[in-house]
């Protein structure tokens, strides 16, 4: 199967809310999918598909969005849609005066709600949806993972691990490969000299013609360096001083620096988890690289040997993991995403809400376990009480181990639907 025909996760997603909503916002890095995407969904339901990536498209969004809008019919799709935001205000008129369900799939490589040259939101009018990276799952030509779903609705750790598929012998290996190359659909199955090549050219693509639809940046190479920062510190806490410093550049810099990098769907701000008020706990938010092989090209890190001496594998398959977890269970937009840490040094990679009840994650990128490894566990469950749902340690081993009713260690693969 061809790399750009992989079916994705989000596919039906779309479908389904074009059904219920009048408009449809995918959003996403550049290069991640979303224009195939639009085309597939064109290609089952019928429509119209636009992008402002031609020349002549974008010229007509720019001189007369409200007559580009006006003439579609059925299903539309207007790709790359950050290009000239008035079409968004003509978008708003055409659906009001016409609330009929699933007249628009609108894409955009920009997080449209955080770019200030927008200024209409399509609220109550559309269903927004961030396509993030492809997942190991979508790589494996799998169906999207059901661990999250199951981890919620099992009664016990025992009853989680009886659903989750054994592993084979080299599913270590291949997550390593997979924290590696990304998720990036033209880039993860090339070549160590190719996929090296393939970042450099995006990173420049990114600076030298993206980085300007968001913002005035006059010294392009200053926030390069920032965005090198960000992605070596994947996995870790923000520390914006740090990153200011190392930069050199001054800390509000640094801030509006890294907002276009969240706008940009670069990197990710992770959240701390706040249960008990009266406990010390890390208010800093966790940086992530949206696609872990940007991290690794960062690191030049391009095997394993390399990731290991540089002390970033941990971070990598960090990487890789959350963002494959959120690349299929963020589609249900049920869960919500955070991690724990407290002044004492207790840490959880991970944190799941759904209502009251809690999944938490640790992943390990090792293929033993210590005690050590689940003491974050430990203390976030004793810390919850009954909103404690399950524990789960995604480690590079084969086994399940059922550590005690609400503990339960199993392979990386496994849980992310590749057993």
């Amino acid at each position: 199967m061809a790399t750009d025909l992989l079916p994705r996760h989000a596919g039906d997603i779309v479908v389904k809310r074009l059904g219920a909503f009048r408009v449809v916002v995918v959003t996403g890095a550049r290069q991640v999918g979303k224009s195939t995407l639009a085309r597939l969904v064109v290609e089952q339901l019928g429509g119209t598909y636009l992008t402002l990536d031609d020349p002549l498209t974008l010229s007509e969004a720019v001189r007369d969005a409200d007559g580009l809008v006006a003439s579609a019919g059925g299903l539309t799709v207007i790709d790359e849609v950050q290009r000239a935001p008035d079409v968004l205000r003509a978008v708003k008129l055409s659906v009001d005066r016409d609330p009929t369900p699933g007249r628009f799939l609108l894409t955009g490589s920009a997080n449209l709600l955080g770019m200030r040259t927008v200024t209409e939101s399509l609220a109550g009018r559309a269903a927004y949806l961030e396509l993030l990276p492809l997942s190991w799952s979508e790589m494996a030509g799998k169906t999207r993972p059901r661990a999250m779903d199951d981890a919620f609705s099992a009664d016990s750790a025992e009853q989680f691990a009886a659903s989750l598929a054994p592993v084979g012998s080299n599913a270590a290996e291949e997550a390593r490969q997979r924290a590696l190359s990304g998720g990036m659909p033209e880039a993860f199955r090339l070549d160590v000299d190719n996929r090296r090549a393939w970042y450099d050219g995006y990173r420049r693509t990114f600076l030298e013609r993206d980085l300007r639809q968001l913002s005035e940046i006059s010294r392009v190479p200053e926030f390069g360096r920032v965005l090198s920062l960000a992605l070596l510190r994947s996995g870790g806490l923000l520390n914006k001083s740090d990153v200011a410093a190392d930069a050199q550049v001054s800390h509000s810099t640094v801030d509006r620096y890294l907002n276009l990098l969240q706008v940009a769907y670069q990197i990710r701000l992770l959240q701390p988890f706040f249960h008990n008020v009266a406990k010390r706990l890390v208010k800093s938010p966790k940086l992530y690289a949206v696609d872990s092989g940007a991290a690794a090209w960062a690191a030049n890190a391009f095997d394993w040997r390399a990731a290991v001496a540089s002390a970033k594998d941990g971070a990598l398959l960090e990487t890789f993991a959350l963002s494959d977890v959120m690349a299929w269970d963020g589609l249900s937009g049920a869960s919500r995403y955070h991690f724990w840490r407290t002044g004492a040094g207790a840490e959880v990679d991970l944190v799941i809400e759904r209502g009251e009840q809690v999944v938490a994650l640790e992943v390990k990128s090792t293929a033993t376990l210590t005690r050590n490894d689940v003491s974050g566990l430990r203390a976030l469950r004793a810390d919850l009480g009954d909103r404690f749902r399950l524990g789960i340690v995604a480690h590079l081993g084969q086994d399940v181990r059922v550590i005690d009713r609400t503990i339960v260690a199993v392979p990386l693969a496994s849980f992310l639907g590749v057993g």
